[in-house]
């Protein structure tokens, strides 16, 4: 009886959410990739074809920071006329505007760091980076009407490893362009516009989802007074803000300057950047899944911890890289996508986690807005030094050398503030350590399990089963 009822079902609104959900961050990832503060296509871009300073790249990467900050005062206004899930459509939808209005633009300007070149970009990337601000909160606060608590580990888990998979598809695609037309204006161009058409189906998608997986509507959203009172009254989600905020700054302060240095001081075309920057995003995509079970399994804040600690490890190494030992990077991207991906995961499952349940839209507009004014100042500190370290004579390799001690230092001492976060029902971190010294744990971040799951055998030998091994 069932195998022949189960065709005619209709699948359940809660996996029809699941499957639209997937669909929309495949299709979604490539413009919001681009749209990242420090992307490499946009570093290639604006250093590059249009010669910008470190100082003005600093400056328009600080921007979707600055709109994070300032979005905190209207996200309230527009979640008290708008629904999360309006608040996502029409927010994406003015996304794709700002980035059509750069597409179309791209022709005319002047290939130099000129007022009006300048001010075209400013002014795109404002759009753009005012609707993403909008868009996060508003898509973090719909998620917690999607998807239930019990899935969202695995299932967030699961799909960050195939969104990543499918930018691994995205990033080949620059690459090819990139090295058949040298880089040239038209092959951003149609890197652009491919993201662009992408993220349109990604919004059909999103109007597709429901709001709720009960079928009942949504409760309103008390007033934003009161839902501040909340916020400032729970000290664990204050903490949690102050140790994002300082976290935010360490890895702005240079992290965008390191696709320059690669083009720049390394020499390396742009093409042969993406592809080592591509190594990232595999690292990440192969590693989401086994943090998702550690998260599961020991809590976010000690699994937090120990990822950034091991992906500064590797990012040390920046400072002795050089043109004559570029082969580091092969180490280090894989290694940094590896373990960044055990932190970023664990930042967006430890915010679903501890945001008020009486204040969640403002919970989430304050906790983005608040980290990124300290986020936004790092890029505009970071050019400024480092155009001031070679006005004093210095050498533009012994500069970034410098500026990347500054990043490992700065995130791990960020995590002392991490360790005063409360969270339930979360391990020690010396747990953490303990569990990533079996092979079987770290192999599974790697993405080889498989091997340790194989047993050699001679031709004709048997072997016996364990005691309590299934029959």
């Amino acid at each position: 009886m069932h195998a022949t009822t189960a065709p005619s079902q209709r699948p359940s609104p809660l996996r029809r959410n699941l499957v639209l959900g997937l669909w929309d961050g495949v299709t979604a990832m490539p413009l919001t990739t681009l749209s990242q503060p420090g992307n490499f296509v946009l570093a290639a871009l604006l250093t590059g074809t249009f010669a910008f300073s470190t100082r003005t790249y600093g400056l328009i990467t600080s921007l979707p920071f600055w709109f994070n900050f300032l979005q905190v005062l209207l996200t309230p206004l527009l979640a008290q006329r708008l629904r999360a899930r309006s608040m996502t459509i029409v927010s994406a939808c003015l996304h794709c505007l700002g980035w059509v209005a750069l597409l179309l633009a791209l022709p005319f300007l002047p290939p130099s760091q000129n007022t009006l070149t300048v001010t075209v970009f400013i002014v795109a990337f404002s759009i753009v980076a005012l609707s993403a601000a909008i868009n996060g909160v508003a898509w973090n606060a719909w998620m917690q009407e999607c998807i239930p608590v019990r899935l969202r580990g695995k299932y967030f888990g699961f799909r960050n490893r195939l969104l990543y998979l499918s930018l691994v598809v995205y990033m080949l695609i620059v690459s090819g362009l990139l090295a058949w037309l040298n880089s040239s204006l038209l092959a951003f161009q149609l890197l652009f516009a491919g993201a662009l058409a992408l993220r349109i189906v990604s919004v059909l998608a999103q109007q597709r989802m429901r709001t709720t997986t009960s079928g009942r509507p949504p409760v309103p959203e008390p007033p934003w007074q009161d839902q501040v009172r909340v916020v400032r009254a729970d000290a664990t989600f204050v903490r949690f803000i102050t140790f994002a905020s300082a976290m935010g700054f360490a890895c702005t302060l240079f992290g965008p300057f390191y696709p320059v240095f690669m083009l720049e001081e390394l020499h390396l075309s742009a093409a042969r950047t993406n592809l080592l920057l591509l190594l990232s995003v595999l690292g990440a995509a192969i590693a989401f899944p086994a943090w998702g079970r550690l998260l599961d399994r020991f809590g976010n804040v000690p699994v937090m911890i120990v990822a950034v600690i091991l992906w500064q490890l590797f990012n040390t190494l920046y400072i002795i890289l050089g043109p004559g030992n570029i082969w580091l990077l092969y180490v280090i991207c894989p290694a940094g996508g590896i373990f960044s991906a055990g932190y970023g995961i664990g930042v967006f499952a430890l915010l679903l986690k501890l945001t008020p349940p009486g204040a969640r839209t403002m919970g989430m507009a304050l906790f983005v807005s608040i980290s990124s004014l300290t986020a936004a100042l790092g890029p505009i500190t970071g050019g400024y030094l480092l155009a001031a370290a070679q006005a004093r004579g210095w050498s533009a390799l012994d500069a970034y050398h410098a500026a990347f001690v500054a990043m490992p230092v700065l995130t791990v001492l960020s995590c002392v503030l991490l360790r005063r976060v409360g969270e339930q029902n979360s391990a020690r971190v010396t747990d953490v350590v303990g569990a990533m010294r079996n092979v079987r744990t770290v192999a599974s971040l790697f993405g080889l399990t498989f091997l340790v799951n194989q047993v050699f055998l001679r031709p004709g030998s048997r072997v016996s089963p364990a005691p309590n091994s299934p029959k």
